[in-house]
């Protein structure tokens, strides 16, 4: 044991001693008892000398061995008791610990779904919690007010080419319910309401982490497409979608009931890189078949991804569509391509008070008729700055034809400013103006020569409400 070799020679030393005192005391004791003149003379007359103290130190030399001895004996049988003591201890210790560890583990399997149970609490049953059973709900709502000079039905009034304006509208209620079904797959629904009556945004279900590195999705969803088009309009970085957009897919993008799958793709050249592919069943009346005649649609994306700091990254997607459109044969296709680059700077650590994005994206279409073909284009870039915790200060820019009739175009201009009450509260105010040119004023959607657009936005949420990843 440690420490025990110099406390074993104090401890022999001191033991020595005080079993020496007594007997040299009694050695001592004759020359005591002899000593003083009377003493002196009668050894020196009688010539008798001084064996008591002879014969004292001769028992005192005969006896320290045997105490030594005996002492030796008790301290390796008190080494042997220290050592065994220290064994226990060192034993108590470890068995503490690991209890510890096991109320430590007990303690973290009962929590479950970032939810803390309290741990006094002992479950033996195998059965799930209710709790986790339960999906994630939120329920938000999205209102805005809106004064134009513009005199186009089609930009004044909701419908396929514009939200609304000169009034107030609730542009939509939405339930989101979000929950993991077992380890491999997942369901999302979300649920609209408007003035006009209730429409599913999107609901799927969705396999994880299949063989080849792939994902498969079935349902009724947006598929990928360009930047914005599974984005629901709450969460548009400008109150509207861009004009481009707007001319190809109407206010509700992209969309339908079907099949979708992504693969992760060995990252060669960027640092990663995916592929998306997706079979949908429905309408799209401004690039496809009508509502009275669903078809057919596909999509697909290509999407390259760079690392170019440890605070900012860079986006190149191409994308395409491709199916039948609203001509009474039926047999005439629509191809519609996308290219698109975005970046995006947030400094690490600061992420909360500064972030800087930036999209572009150029459409052009092809869509044939029964005298021959239309070619249109389009595109838009946008900005946006964040200032501070709170504000936001954006910016876009974009041009686009009518994919029925090219020689329409119009450019629109927007300039935004959002504040974040919290991160359920936002509050918005954009300036959008825009201009149109053609040889006729009659096209839908087209506006006049200079219209302006103010509109005020109002989005809210109850609930753990997790977008979707853009």
């Amino acid at each position: 044991m440690p420490g025990t070799g110099p406390f074993r020679h104090y401890l022999l030393a001191v033991i020595t001693i005080l079993a020496l005192a007594p007997r040299a005391a009694s050695c001592q004791e004759p020359q005591s008892r002899g000593a003083g003149i009377a003493g002196e003379h009668l050894a020196r007359d009688t010539g008798i000398s001084r064996e008591p103290q002879t014969r004292g130190t001769d028992l005192a030399r005969d006896t320290i061995p045997e105490i030594l001895d005996s002492l030796s004996r008790k301290m390796l049988m008190l080494e042997k008791q220290l050592g065994e003591i220290n064994r226990q201890l060192v034993e108590q210790h470890q068995k503490e610990e690991l209890e510890e560890l096991l109320k430590e583990a007990d303690r973290l399997s009962i929590v479950e779904a970032g939810h803390r149970v309290d741990p006094s609490r002992k479950f033996f049953s195998g059965v799930r919690q209710q709790q986790g059973l339960n999906p994630n709900i939120s329920f938000g709502m999205d209102f805005f007010g809106s004064l134009t000079n513009s005199e186009d039905a089609a930009l004044t009034e909701p419908g396929e080419l514009g939200y609304g304006s000169n009034g107030f509208y609730m542009r939509e209620a939405q339930l989101s319910l979000v929950a993991p079904l077992d380890p491999f797959t997942r369901g999302k629904g979300f649920l609209s309401a408007t003035p006009e009556g209730f429409s599913v945004d999107e609901v799927y279900m969705e396999w994880l982490n299949l063989p080849l590195h792939m994902n498969l999705k079935a349902g009724h969803f947006k598929p990928e497409f360009g930047f914005l088009n599974r984005y629901h309009d709450h969460a548009l970085p400008q109150f509207d979608r861009p004009r481009v957009l707007l001319n190809f897919f109407g206010t509700e993008g992209l969309g339908g009931t079907g099949i979708a799958t992504n693969f992760m793709l060995p990252a060669v050249i960027a640092h990663a890189t995916s592929l998306d592919l997706s079979v949908i069943y429905g309408s799209n009346p401004q690039s496809f078949t009508p509502d009275s005649l669903p078809g057919v649609m596909f999509a697909g994306q290509f999407l390259n991804f760079y690392d170019l700091t440890s605070s900012s990254y860079l986006e190149i997607r191409l994308s395409g569509a491709g199916g039948k459109n609203d001509r009474p044969s039926g047999e005439m296709n629509t191809l519609v391509g996308s290219a698109g680059i975005a970046y995006k700077w947030s400094p690490v650590g600061r992420e909360k008070y500064r972030t800087l994005e930036w999209k572009s994206e150029f459409l052009f279409g092809r869509r044939q008729h029964n005298e021959g073909t239309n070619r249109s284009k389009g595109f838009y870039s946008s900005i946006q700055n964040k200032l501070g915790a709170r504000f936001w200060l954006g910016a876009r820019v974009g041009y686009s034809e009518m994919p029925s009739e090219p020689r329409w175009n119009r450019w629109e201009y927007a300039l935004t400013a959002d504040f974040w009450q919290s991160e359920f509260v936002m509050t918005r105010l954009q300036y959008q103006y825009g201009t149109f040119n053609s040889a006729g004023m009659d096209a839908p959607g087209a506006g006049s020569a200079g219209d302006h657009f103010l509109t005020i936005q109002v989005v809210w949420a109850m609930g753990p409400h997790k977008h979707e990843a853009y």
